[in-house]
């Protein structure tokens, strides 16, 4: 079904026009001239474009109805004029209870310069795209879409955002880009849409959740504390997939040994997974998971602060754990300095079979540059644009190309903090110590090593919070890498964790 707003000039001229045929003027009077606010009533609906349809899905032989829709909201200037058109997909499920108090969920993806297509296609929203079993192989084209029976519309409404170029939302024309190519600027941007998304639809009063993937993460920490401060827009809770929060984590130099920590376990599940480790280690990820981990935090992180001063004993013997934990040889690491990069962990880990792993998913394997990115670039591209355009889909129609990556597009991104490492944890412990009942949950894959989930782990163990409010962090682990829910029995258990956070969030 397809609804679109229309001018309130029709119902003007039919009310200046004679009553009938007899009563005719001598002389067409002049029409009226219409009042300045009507006319920016006017122009206010022409603004927004969207298209409405109904559909039906089956969850576990149960059926759910929802409305889609898709379409832009328009972000203005102090007295009205356009900025920009953020384009987004919403679901809201039909014949439940009354929509005012149902939650709704505000989703992005990261980048910065990234769609929301990733959680929409591929975790949450009520279709999907369906991936070879695993994960780790691309599927053959033509793509296919299926229900999701994983989708989190049984428990929530669903928004996904495309910020500022990205998707198909745009800067009005006339209006530089640049201005909401920034995290300050990009969480004011997000920031009122969400406010008049909620305002438009009448949803002051539901439970609000935010969900961020990857830089959506930093994303949805900054607005939290934006919505909160700016329009007492109090959340009920944040969801993190694979996300961060500190760039200090992801950014290893010769002062900064942070990394080196947070990468390690995801070296170790990438060693088990491609089987280079001892055949002892083989048997009990979650038991090797648990001592890898506790290597990082305690004998692997005092060795790299003792620097130059660490005894040569100390020295032999932290390397000769890190070969055990990650198969790579001794003398390669010792000559290292005991400091294993990402990079040179993904070429070195397959270099016997001529072969790199993933980035995004250590789990996959190819020749060069990421093999996981191209696990799910062609099908999501694909799908999305068809899907969007489709009539049994979402039928919005346009010419233009569904932008799902663009992050050269939005560079130079602006962060603002000068020689700092860049990090939103005081915005999100401001957020959680103004706010008690905010409520964190975030989602990790063992895999990942774009944001490895020791980093997070770290970044949260070191915010500022009383003690009494750390509780308010919740965790899942999951097997797969940064986008674990193409891994369907993760995707399972992920949908399962939040569907659980959301319901009792709510409350």
């Amino acid at each position: 079904m397809t609804s679109s707003l229309k001018p309130l000039l029709i119902a003007a001229l039919l009310a200046a026009a004679p009553s009938s045929a007899q009563e005719k003027p001598a002389a067409e009077a002049p029409k009226p001239e219409q009042p300045k606010s009507e006319e920016k009533k006017a122009e206010g609906e022409k603004k927004d474009d969207s298209v409405e349809t109904r559909h039906q899905i089956s969850i576990e032989g149960q059926a759910l109805t929802y409305k889609a829709t898709a379409g832009t909201i328009t972000l203005t200037k102090t007295y009205g004029e356009p900025r920009a058109k953020v384009f987004y997909v919403s679901y809201l499920r039909t014949g439940a209870e009354e929509s005012a108090k149902r939650p709704v969920c505000f989703c992005f993806n990261g980048g910065p310069g990234s769609s929301a297509v990733w959680l929409h296609m591929g975790a949450f929203g009520p279709r999907r795209v369906v991936l070879p079993e695993g994960g780790v192989t691309a599927p053959r084209p033509p793509y296919a879409l299926t229900d999701n029976e994983f989708t989190l519309l049984r428990d929530a409404d669903l928004v996904f955002v495309d910020p500022v170029s990205t998707g198909l939302s745009l800067a009005e024309k006339g209006e530089d880009p640049k201005q909401f190519f920034g995290f300050n600027e990009d969480v004011e941007s997000v920031g009122e849409f969400v406010r008049l998304w909620v305002t438009k639809n009448g949803r002051w009063g539901s439970p609000k959740f935010l969900m961020g993937e990857s830089y959506g993460a930093i994303r949805v920490s900054g607005l939290a504390s934006h919505l909160q401060d700016k329009f007492g827009m109090y959340l009920n809770g944040i969801i993190i997939v694979s996300g961060l929060l500190d760039f200090k984590t992801l950014s290893p130099d010769d002062q900064n040994d942070v990394p080196y920590i947070a990468f390690l376990p995801g070296y170790t599940a990438a060693a088990h997974y491609h089987k280079k480790l001892a055949p002892e280690l083989m048997n009990d990820f979650q038991g090797l998971w648990n001592r890898v981990r506790d290597f990082s935090r305690g004998g692997y992180a005092n060795a790299l602060l003792r620097g130059a001063s660490l005894p040569a004993e100390d020295r032999d013997r932290i390397a000769g754990e890190l070969a055990t934990l990650t198969s790579l040889p001794k003398d390669w690491i010792l000559r290292r300095n005991l400091r294993i990069d990402p990079s040179a962990f993904r070429q070195k880990l397959l270099e016997q079979e001529d072969k790199v792993i993933g980035r995004f998913d250590a789990r996959c394997s190819g020749v060069n540059g990421d093999p996981s990115y191209d696990v799910v670039y062609g099908a999501f591209a694909t799908l999305m644009n068809s899907y969007l355009r489709e009539k049994d889909g979402l039928n919005y129609q346009t010419d233009r190309p569904y932008e799902i990556l663009n992050g050269g597009g939005v560079s130079p991104w602006n962060y603002g903090r000068g020689n700092r490492y860049f990090d939103v944890c005081s915005q999100l412990a401001g957020a959680i110590t103004g706010n008690p009942s905010l409520h964190v949950f975030i989602a990790c894959g063992y895999h990942d090593l774009a944001t490895p989930a020791e980093g997070i782990e770290h970044s949260v163990r070191h915010m500022d919070l009383p003690q009494d409010l750390r509780s308010n962090f919740h965790w899942g682990f999951y097997d797969g890498g940064h986008m674990m829910y193409t891994v369907l029995p993760s995707l399972k258990k992920l949908s399962a964790d939040v569907s659980a956070f959301l319901k009792q969030s709510a409350k």
